[in-house]
């Protein structure tokens, strides 16, 4: 289309020998249009390169994405859900965490702190320091694989996570996973953003 107005005014400019003042200026605005077009592009191309850039950022400073694998904290997450971890290695009793070991990241819940006391019952009932813990997200209590000394003392700088589905979850009972360090955490898992019939905050 854009040829053929040109290949017209050509033939005009041909005929005529020169342009007429209303073939300039439909000429005028022909460019103002292409020019306004690329500025458009050109607008809209730098506002998604910083939009990435922007995302980019808050991923590497603020906000860890990760994917659920496995079923160690059901019926919370669930495999596949993609969650947000806000960064940070201070967490606190009860908050979900994500952290690295042995190369690969997890998710659990955590049950104490460093100077804490932990045990746990033949039954799976969980206490700290003396108390026993009310656990409504555990749907079935168990002793899980466990072959540390109970009670167990949580080191300083450490805490002692748990998943929440007991039976099958590898976590700080069982001494080849053990404690985590605070240096190990990545973040605290805050929000839910797949799928999107569970959006939201976890």
């Amino acid at each position: 289309m854009r040829k053929n107005s040109e290949n017209r005014f050509r033939e005009e400019v041909d005929r005529l020998g020169r342009p007429t003042i209303e073939m300039l200026n439909r000429e005028i605005a022909r460019q103002e249009r292409k020019e306004s077009y690329i500025r458009l592009i050109c607008g809209a191309l730098t506002s998604f390169i910083a939009a990435v850039a922007v995302i980019i950022i808050i991923t590497n400073l603020w906000v860890a994405v990760l994917q659920i694998d496995g079923s160690s904290m059901n019926p919370l997450l669930q495999m596949d859900e993609i969650v947000l971890a806000v960064r940070t290695n201070l967490p606190a009793t009860n908050d979900v965490i994500a952290f690295e070991h042995s190369g690969k990241v997890y998710i659990k819940r955590v049950i104490a702190m460093g100077g804490d006391t932990v045990d746990v019952r033949e039954d799976g009932k969980v206490t700290v320091n003396g108390k026993t813990l009310d656990e409504p997200y555990v749907t079935e209590l168990s002793l899980g694989s466990c072959d540390i000394d109970l009670p167990y003392q949580v080191p300083s700088e450490t805490v002692f996570v748990l998943g929440d589905n007991r039976p099958l979850a590898l976590d700080s009972r069982d001494s080849r996973f053990g404690i985590v360090g605070r240096e190990q955490i990545i973040g605290k898992i805050k929000f839910r953003a797949f799928p999107l019939s569970r959006f939201g905050s976890v």
